[in-house]
């Protein structure tokens, strides 16, 4: 079919004149026609190769009769050796029936006699007239022997258990063939007659069954050509006349859908010519009840009474000649949707959904309201103004149990879309106006609230910088505190280890055996008069000199513990003044740029939180890398790096894992920017605040202030770097990353 095809007045592509090759009672009396030979040739094919194998049989059948008639006489022979017997049977046979062409009884050592009507003659035969498998054997072929076409059998003659030889018998295939020939013959004319016949019988009952067809196509063509009013007729009681039944049925739809569709045409026209809706409203719903052939039509709006109960009023209504009037009726007046079994009709509408249902099939409330009326269909159309539920179109019919095709609904949706498109012009008009009259009030309230404003945003902005300076400021306590907080906690500990050594010189001074002396004093002094003579000859004298050695010996070790807590009192003190000194380089005021060795400035970090760090039995790995010096504010980093130390301490704390790790590395980017990281196999953090933990007031921790991660996070962009944090989730650990340039740019407060 080419591109110009006409078309009718629906879009659907016709066929050109002279361009149908085949119709369709050509086409089905064809089909019936090769459906009937296909099977007649199906027959032959089937039926000739069965009559020429009961041929076969029959030849095979006459042979192995002549071969039996031969056994006998060939057993006699066998047994007198006398052969000239069989020589003269097998002659006599051929004599008596022409149809044997020759006969053969050959021996298993190839020894053979050959009878035939001329005579007959010994010969030695090759192996294939005696072969090793004994076993019958039949068929028409060519024998070389005779150079003739022939039925051939061949059977084994055995004797008393002995196997002797065969016997052949060679049948003339002249009645055979005529037999074929004849069968051949017969069924060609029988099956021409049968083609002929079907071939008459396939177009009578082609013709016979396009009938309704063609009176169908005849209605089809003048609907085509625009008239709807055309109905097909036919009484054929198949689906054919179920067909035309459905196609009338779609005509008179298509036939109503167009009155409805011009009705809708007209509403939408007369919407958009009125000034106000409400003045064609009555006119619009009389046209739209004529073409849709139902018995009402009517708007209802929404309200809301005093007492706040959502209710529906008919604003509008059209009643079909003979129907009473039902703007009359009370109760279609501020009726209520709830609390009178129609919420489901309320909230369908309110969804924008159209509600469409045959009376008798609807609950006992909805029949109690319709049944009285006479409505035996009825359809709602829900008005939606801007997304809210205005109101509604409804139509009902009172003559049947009418069921709303799709083509009624899509008309009556259309409908009731320009309705609400229509109110909400007017609407828009009725707003226009009224904004126009107060326009002036409000430009010149306007203005006086445009220099409110601006005051406002003045003083907000100024508000904001002294907010933002507060910010910095408790940023810099903040992290001031987190190292002085480090700072307690070292000198702390170490204070407990002085404490402890001058518990332990206290306690060793006063068990120290020193005191006795004064003893051994006070005895001297008594015998000073004959010292020589006490310490030779007095039992107590005697045991002096080696009260002396032992006492000597106890002196020199309690001096040796005693020196060796001196040496780590001495060596707690000079930590806690190391302590208090990097305390006070670190608490200079910051914003000065210096150059600082990252190793030194992470390690010390590490050293103020070094206290926590041993209670809580955390291992710290470092990962140094060689960088080289950067040039910084060294009290911002400092802070930084303290805060995630003490984080990740409280996060190991906080874990369940055995093995409690700290690790912290260092190392450069290709574009010169040092990344310090600080990584733990804690708690880890939540993957919803890993966009969070920046935030400023937002903490994790029972007792924490929510700031520390917010200020390092804006202190590593006024360096020009950035902080950034990962964690696989909870219990999988975190890493904080600071990553810095070489040389950080100057900010001040």
């Amino acid at each position: 079919m080419n591109a110009r095809s006409p078309v009718d007045r629906y879009g659907a592509r016709l066929l050109p004149s002279g361009t149908r090759r085949f119709g369709i009672t050509l086409r089905i009396a064809l089909l019936a026609w090769i459906i009937t030979t296909v099977t007649l040739s199906i027959f032959v094919t089937v039926i000739i190769p069965e009559q020429k194998r009961a041929f076969v049989e029959n030849l095979e059948s006459k042979a192995n009769g002549v071969a039996v008639s031969i056994r006998g006489v060939a057993a006699g022979a066998v047994v007198t050796e006398d052969y000239g017997a069989l020589v003269e049977h097998c002659l006599q046979i051929l004599k008596g029936d022409k149809a044997i062409d020759y006969l053969v009884i050959t021996k298993n050592d190839g020894e053979s006699w050959i009878h035939e009507r001329s005579g007959w003659r010994y010969s030695q035969l090759p192996a294939e007239w005696h072969p090793a498998a004994r076993v019958p054997s039949s068929g028409i072929g060519v024998v070389t022997e005779f150079h003739r076409r022939v039925f051939h059998y061949a059977q084994p003659f055995d004797y008393s258990g002995i196997e002797w030889g065969w016997i052949h018998v060679g049948l003339s295939l002249e009645t055979y063939d005529r037999s074929v020939t004849t069968v051949y013959c017969r069924t060609g004319i029988l099956a021409l007659i049968c083609i002929l016949l079907s071939l008459l019988a396939s177009g009578l009952y082609a013709r016979l069954l396009v009938k309704p067809i063609r009176t169908l196509q005849s209605v089809v063509q003048r609907i085509a050509r625009g008239d709807l009013s055309a109905r097909a007729v036919i009484h054929s009681g198949d689906e054919v006349e179920i067909l035309a039944n459905s196609f009338n049925a779609m005509t008179s739809s298509l036939l109503q859908r167009d009155k409805i569709l011009g009705s809708v045409q007209f509403a939408s026209q007369q919407f958009l010519a009125a000034s106000d809706w409400r003045t064609v409203a009555p006119e619009v719903l009389a046209r739209i009840g004529r073409a849709a052939e139902i018995s009402g039509a009517h708007i209802f709006e929404n309200q809301t009474g005093a007492d706040g109960v959502h209710a529906t009023g008919e604003r509008f209504e059209y009643e079909a000649s003979g129907e009473a009037a039902i703007i009359g009726r009370s109760k279609l007046r501020d009726f209520p949707w709830y609390g009178t079994g129609l919420e489901a009709w309320a909230e369908c509408l309110k969804q924008g959904r159209v509600f469409s249902a045959v009376v008798s099939k609807l609950g006992p409330v909805e029949q109690a309201l319709l049944v009285p009326q006479r409505i035996k269909s009825i359809i709602l159309v829900p008005i939606h103004i801007e997304g809210v539920w205005w109101g509604h179109l409804g139509f009902n019919d009172c003559a049947s149990e009418r069921v709303w095709t799709d083509a009624e609904v899509d008309s009556l949706r259309a409908l009731a879309d320009m309705l609400g498109a229509a109110i909400a012009r007017q609407r828009a008009q009725d707003a226009l106006i009224e904004a126009k009259q107060t326009l002036e009030r409000r430009v010149s309230e306007r203005t006086r609230e445009l220099e409110e404003q601006v005051a406002a945003k003045e003083k907000a902005h100024a508000e904001l910088a002294e907010a933002q300076q507060e910010l910095l400021v408790a940023s810099r306590e903040a992290g001031m505190a987190e190292v002085a907080t480090g700072v307690l906690h070292n000198v702390g500990n170490v204070l407990n280890s002085v404490n402890v050594s001058t518990t332990l010189i206290r306690e060793k001074l006063q068990r120290s055996g020193i005191l006795t002396l004064g003893k051994l004093r006070g005895l001297l002094e008594h015998h000073e008069a004959d010292i020589g003579a006490f310490l030779t000859s007095d039992p107590k004298g005697k045991l002096v000199p080696g009260f002396l050695i032992q006492l000597s010996r106890s002196l020199e070790k309690e001096q040796a513990a005693l020196q060796e807590e001196h040496e780590q009192l001495a060596l707690n003190v000079e930590h806690i003044k190391e302590v208090v000194s990097m305390q006070q380089n670190y608490a200079r005021v910051s914003g000065f740029l210096e150059q600082v060795s990252v190793s030194k400035l992470l390690d010390d970090a590490l050293q103020l939180n070094a206290a926590g760090l041993k209670r809580h039995g955390i291992t710290v790995l470092r990962q140094y890398s060689e960088v080289p010096p950067m040039t910084v504010d060294k009290h911002k980093v400092l802070q930084i790096l303290v805060n995630l130390v003490h984080n990740a301490k409280y996060a190991l704390d906080e874990s369940t894992n055995g093995e409690k790790r700290l690790t912290v590395g260092i190392s450069i980017n290709g574009d010169e920017r040092v990344k310090i990281t600080v990584a733990d196999n804690g708690v880890g953090i939540a993957p919803e605040n890993l966009t969070r933990i920046f935030s400023h007031g937002f903490t994790t921790r029972k007792h924490g202030h929510g700031f520390g991660l917010h200020s390092g996070a804006n202190a590593a962009r006024e360096m020009g770097g950035q902080l950034i944090a990962f964690s696989d989730g909870r219990d999988r650990g975190a890493t904080f990353t600071l990553e810095l340039p070489l040389t950080c740019r100057r900010q001040s407060l």
